[in-house]
């Protein structure tokens, strides 16, 4: 059964949290969250805090050090402030939690969660949400009860991502085999998206029988060989339509997409817009 979901903070809003000096004893410390759908959001490099960031509408375009990552709805970004992170919508439409933290257990916990190269999927069984939600409502003052509230919510969001990077792994144990042969395909598919790539020949690569290895693609990740390199071919041509002066139909085929029109349908099934209005809104 679905638990009952929180709604969302009434109003888009970003709040800070003046942290008063007996906050510095408490585990967890919020600096600052927010609920928004503002474009771009970036944090500046500060090696006490940590991000949480929650994308619940749309794609994001997340940027840390030099790689870009495109991640989906429902899924959640932690990490270290170390270097400047950035995150920026890649669909129309996209909203998003986030909370800044430090305190003197944010590394430890940080530490359990980092073997899955901080990118969480969250199911909507899970109460993070409303957390977040209760983060972004609580009127932020130099009280140390409201300061405690804020850290028994992020305790309880950092516990429940702790729970699911176990399960994760756990899942990852009882199934070696099928993990690394589809890790496999998809770094086959990684260095070689631009060539005519079919599905026979990425099970020819894992030595698998076409149904056999579609079946256990397709249960690993949630989607199909063919909606995985589709969707893989659509986030590479972002990057040329954000930052090249590439003609539509020289990105089509530089990401291995046959013609202009595939790609161009291709592209609006998953961003809900065509390249040329992608290009012009970014």
């Amino acid at each position: 059964m679905k638990l009952p979901q929180k709604e969302f903070p009434p109003n888009y809003i970003h709040k800070a949290n003046p942290l008063p000096s007996k906050a510095v004893s408490l585990p967890f410390q919020l600096v600052r969250c927010g609920f928004s759908n503002e474009r771009h959001l970036s944090f500046e490099p500060n090696y006490t805090d940590f991000v949480v960031f929650y994308v619940l509408e749309g794609v994001a375009q997340y940027t840390k050090y030099k790689d870009v990552r495109y991640i989906n709805k429902e899924t959640i970004i932690i990490s270290n402030c170390n270097t400047k992170l950035s995150f920026s919508k890649a669909t129309a439409d996209w909203k998003y939690f986030y909370v800044v933290f430090c305190g003197s257990h944010a590394k430890l916990y940080y530490n359990m969660i980092r073997d899955t190269q901080g990118i969480i999927p969250i199911l909507p069984l899970h109460n993070i949400r409303s957390y977040f939600t209760d983060l972004c409502l609580l009127n932020y003052k130099e009280d140390i009860y409201i300061q405690m509230q804020a850290c028994y919510l992020l305790h309880q969001i950092i516990h429940e991502l702790i729970q699911v990077t176990r399960n994760i792994n756990e899942a990852r144990l009882i199934t070696p085999v099928q993990q690394t042969v589809v890790n496999t395909a998809l770094k086959y598919i990684d260095e070689h998206y631009k060539e005519e790539l079919t599905i026979d020949k990425i099970c020819a690569k894992v030595s698998f029988s076409k149904y056999y290895f579609c079946k256990i693609f397709k249960d690993h990740t949630g989607l199909t060989l063919h909606q995985y390199l589709t969707e893989y071919r659509v986030n590479k041509s972002k990057e040329y339509l954000t930052y090249s002066k590439l003609p539509i139909h020289a990105i089509a085929l530089e990401v291995g997409f046959k013609n202009t029109l595939n790609y161009s349908r291709s592209f609006k099934q998953y961003v809900k817009m065509t390249p040329s209005e992608y290009r012009d809104a970014f």
